[in-house]
């Protein structure tokens, strides 16, 4: 079985074009451990290789745009020979450009105004979403977040993201130092020349890790803002009221391990652990037990899926659990 097992099969059932006798094929030579590992490099390999683009509106605009040329060219009266085609002066698109917008933003509303603005990335529960940025720069999308890049300047006039969730940057540098800035909506932004950091905004906490470079964190402080200065290792936290607090970290890569599909908890409580499942992947988890929600766990796990983890976690506590009837709601008990 092993050696009818390729990349170039494995990367077929990625794509999601895998027969089903493939597929069962995969899943018994998966079973083995040190194949399994083999699965995880591959499927970082093929992720990477797979860059997901949202194009759709991208053409969309496109041929709106021509569509105006076009009657702007008829507009003129007397149609031109086809050598003599009308050729707009910049000012003259630029006009067009804004009164496609306007005209969209009237006809569409708020929605429209932001997928007009922005190319709008969104994940859903247990996606990952690997993006390059028309200046190079680098960023991975978590499960369950949103990431906005302005369509019109980007790289020219503005290097400014917008994003919720989670997401981990890699900031290319541009030759006049432009600064690259992550805008959140919790209270506070990150602002960078080039270097790689994690950023984590979610409901119920946020928090900074930077892995490389230095970031200025600019935040609000009660009515005022303020700003923290941060280097390689420093480990940012915001309370609910927004207070900040910073301490070093070993390993700062661990907070991107989720990259891999890798999990890797310090001292981490089963109840900041239930809010992850219900973070990256929409499942709930009730612990009625305030002690046993208080329980740590430590290590490194590495898993495809919510249930996968779940099983993993559930087998290394030796905690047992019950079901929901629709399976949404998972009951943790010793």
């Amino acid at each position: 079985m092993k050696d009818s097992i390729s990349k170039e099969l494995i990367f077929n059932y990625f794509s999601g074009n895998a027969t089903a006798f493939e597929k069962d094929l995969i899943d018994h030579w998966s079973a083995d451990p040190q194949a399994r590992e083999q699965l995880f490099i591959w499927l970082v390999e093929w992720e990477n290789q797979n860059i997901q683009y949202n194009a759709d509106i991208d053409r969309a605009i496109s041929r709106h745009f021509s569509r105006i040329e076009d009657q702007a060219v008829e507009a003129v009266g007397e149609p031109a020979p086809a050598q003599r085609r009308l050729s707009l002066p910049a000012q003259g698109k630029s006009w067009l450009m804004a009164a496609a917008v306007t005209l969209l933003l009237l006809s569409g509303g708020w929605l429209a105004r932001d997928h007009v603005r922005y190319e709008i990335y969104t994940t859903g529960f247990g996606q990952i979403e690997r993006l390059v940025l028309p200046d190079g720069s680098k960023v991975v999308l978590n499960a369950n977040s949103t990431l906005r890049v302005p369509r019109f300047g980007f790289g020219k006039t503005t290097r400014d993201v917008y994003m919720t969730g989670e997401a981990d940057f890699a900031i290319t540098h541009t030759e006049d130092h432009q600064k690259f800035i992550v805008h959140t909506e919790k209270n506070f932004d990150v602002e960078v020349l080039g270097t790689e950091f994690n950023v984590y905004a979610r409901p119920r906490r946020s928090r900074v890790v930077l892995n490389k470079g230095r970031v200025k964190l600019h935040y609000l402080k009660g009515s005022e803002t303020d700003q923290i200065v941060m280097r390689p290792g420093d480990l940012v936290t915001f309370d609910a009221p927004g207070h900040a607090s910073v301490r070093k970290t070993t390993n700062p890569a661990n907070y991107s391990a989720w990259k891999a599909h890798r999990f890797v908890f310090e001292n981490e409580s089963l109840r900041e652990i239930c809010d992850l499942f219900e973070d990256n992947f929409g499942l709930k988890i009730r612990i009625p037990d305030s002690t046993l929600a208080a329980q740590t766990v430590s290590g490194s796990f590495t898993a495809l899926n919510a249930e996968e983890l779940f099983e993993i976690l559930a087998d290394d506590s030796g905690l047992s659990y019950s079901r929901s009837e629709d399976g949404k709601v998972i009951t943790l008990d010793y």
